[in-house]
């Protein structure tokens, strides 16, 4: 036998015992068991230095929040409360100040964050189950169990809650009771990164990605299909390379939807029938940012780049972060805002891209994207649990 050919064999076999032992009872099982590791930034320059940062307070919560990487927690901020939740199954409810409400816990984990609409604060589980407690005291008002892992926030619209679980579902329940309104299902891939895109609701239409790289519009009042599309189409010689999730919630504006998929493009299509107005290569996770009639992207690798929405021509891309995993990417006041894994937060110029500011906030990480509260000021979570409320100042 060759050397060659047993090279071959070996890794093969390799390969398919490290899949066999991912994959678990249901087939879908997520690859990314750890993020890369967190890396240290170049300095900034001191021409673009013009952002600084202050601590305004800063909240260390109980339990263990540190989740899987691209399944970031979502901070729930609605007024003059903040919810947040952790990996461990609790839901903890603070005042602008940050002193603790509330605190309840819940069957199962809530990873992906709470969400709080009406003067209720809706939670999904890992085990299938989806929560509704009144934001005020904290009260359980109704629970309900789904099929399988719920990975999204939950999305509340118009007479609608919309969730979707690991098993390629798409749910709306009655906000009143959690009952079953309708339900929409699409195949799933055996390996996903188990980080599916929060629903979008616009004009009555439900925007929504699976991790097979399709994205669909549907009928809020239905959920009857109103066009679908690929973003990306999986191909390559094993899981790995077939991974096309859109993991990145779609983005509607200027009456283009904007969707991404995790190693294959991003694109703009019609908002009424689905058409593509463009597409470009680019591995994507995290949601895009529309601001000021631009659109803004995170690359998997770290880059930031600025996208004109009506050709897909790149404006301008920073790879001073290459090789960081982002974890969050938003805006607030003037500047573009981005997090990572190694716990830092940056300010960018969204006219040039420059880096104007950076602080380590957590050597822990930073969960997602931070909350503008306006005023330029932002809520962030670390990885250890410790919420933090920030202020942007010009320098």
């Amino acid at each position: 036998m060759m050397r060659s050919d047993l090279v071959k064999i070996v890794w093969r076999t390799a390969t398919l015992g490290i899949l066999a032992m991912l994959l678990n009872g249901c087939g879908i099982m997520s690859w990314f068991s750890s993020a890369p590791s967190p890396k240290t930034p170049p300095p900034i320059s001191k021409e673009h230095h013009s952002v600084g940062f202050s601590t305004v307070w800063q909240a260390r919560l109980y339990g263990l929040w540190p989740v899987g990487p691209y399944q970031g927690t979502v901070i729930a901020h609605s007024g003059k409360q903040i919810v947040v939740s952790d990996a461990s199954g609790h839901l903890v409810s603070m005042n602008n100040n940050g002193s603790q409400q509330w605190m309840r816990g819940v069957d199962g984990k809530t990873p992906r964050g709470p969400t709080i609409a009406d003067g209720v604060v809706y939670a999904g589980t890992n085990r299938g189950k989806v929560y509704a407690f009144s934001a005020q005291k904290g009260h359980k008002l109704w629970t309900v169990q789904l099929s399988s892992e719920v990975l999204t926030p939950i999305v509340a619209a118009a007479g609608h809650l919309l969730v979707q679980t690991v098993n390629g579902h798409l749910w709306s329940l009655n906000p009143k009771d959690g009952k079953i309104q309708w339900t929409y299902s699409m195949n799933q891939p055996s390996l996903i990164l188990r980080a599916v895109a929060t629903p979008t609701v616009h004009d009555g239409v439900v925007y929504a990605g699976f991790a097979d790289g399709t994205v669909v519009a549907l009928s809020l009042g239905t959920g009857a299909e109103l066009w679908s599309v690929r973003v990306a189409i999986a191909h390559g010689s094993n899981e790995l390379a077939r991974m096309v999730d859109v993991a990145a919630s779609p983005l509607v504006a200027d009456d283009q939807v904007f969707a991404a998929a995790y190693q294959g493009n991003l694109a703009s299509y019609s908002m009424q029938s689905g058409s593509q107005n463009w597409s470009i290569p680019m591995s994507v996770y995290l949601t895009p940012v529309w601001f000021k009639g631009h659109l803004y992207v995170a690359d998997a690798e770290g880059q930031i780049a600025s996208i004109d929405p009506s050709s897909g021509t790149v404006l301008w891309r920073n790879d001073q972060l290459k090789g960081h995993a982002m974890t969050g990417l938003t805006h607030c006041g003037n500047d573009l805002l981005a997090t990572d894994n190694g716990g830092y937060l940056y300010a960018l110029n969204p006219v040039t891209g420059h880096r104007i500011g950076q602080t380590r906030l957590s050597d822990s990480g930073v969960q997602s994207s931070p909350v503008c509260l306006g005023n330029n000021q932002i809520l962030a979570l670390s990885d250890a649990g410790t919420l933090y409320r920030i202020k942007l100042e010009k320098r």
